[in-house]
């Protein structure tokens, strides 16, 4: 019975992975899908993320398929949390793409994330700021504590430079410089 049901045949035309996990007669589909999302780390770990997902059909143009979004776009059934995200706001936006076949219009959908940095606050900000502390210990022992004051000095480098080294071992390599470099090595 499906197959006798039309349908513009609707698909994420910039997702990266998609995966169909149900349907009915009634056409619904629920799909997981893995959309771009641009990331710009120069204020890390107190950034926000975009992501996008654009719908289109794949073989109806505007001339057989006409796609707008509802005066309500989409339904949110509940916030959406994420590890290392909070969802904070959406957008939709409606376009139309020329291809060879004519115009083709495009759904888009924009949702915004907000980073929570609390563990970056635990695990990166307070350790380096309580070893800076204790480097500055020396500058009160006498001048005759020399070993101590060599000993405290290079076990606060050590202890930055390892600091450093496990943040930097979770975050992906970009070319510029990020908010949490600035602190560490500032």
């Amino acid at each position: 019975m499906l197959q006798n049901i039309w349908t513009p045949n609707t698909c994420f035309i910039n997702s990266k992975k998609a995966q169909i996990h149900s349907s009915s007669i009634w056409a619904n589909w629920r799909i997981k899908g893995t959309g771009p999302c641009k990331l710009d780390l120069s204020k890390f770990p107190m950034d926000n993320v975009n992501c996008t997902l654009t719908l289109e059909s794949y073989n109806y143009n505007r001339m057989e398929v006409l796609m707008v979004w509802n005066d309500v776009a989409l339904i949110q059934f509940k916030d959406i949390e994420l590890p290392d995200f909070t969802m904070y706001n959406y957008s939709t936006t409606s376009n139309q793409q020329y291809y060879a076949a004519g115009y083709w219009d495009e759904l888009t959908v924009t949702f915004y994330f907000r980073r929570r940095y609390g563990w970056y606050l635990l695990q990166g900000f307070i350790p380096t700021y309580m070893t800076t502390f204790i480097s500055w210990i020396p500058f009160y022992l006498g001048p005759r504590a020399i070993p101590a004051r060599t000993m405290i000095g290079v076990n606060a480098l050590l202890a930055m430079t390892f600091q450093f080294g496990n943040i930097m071992r979770n975050l992906p390599r970009v070319s510029y410089v990020k908010a949490i470099d600035v602190w560490v090595l500032g």
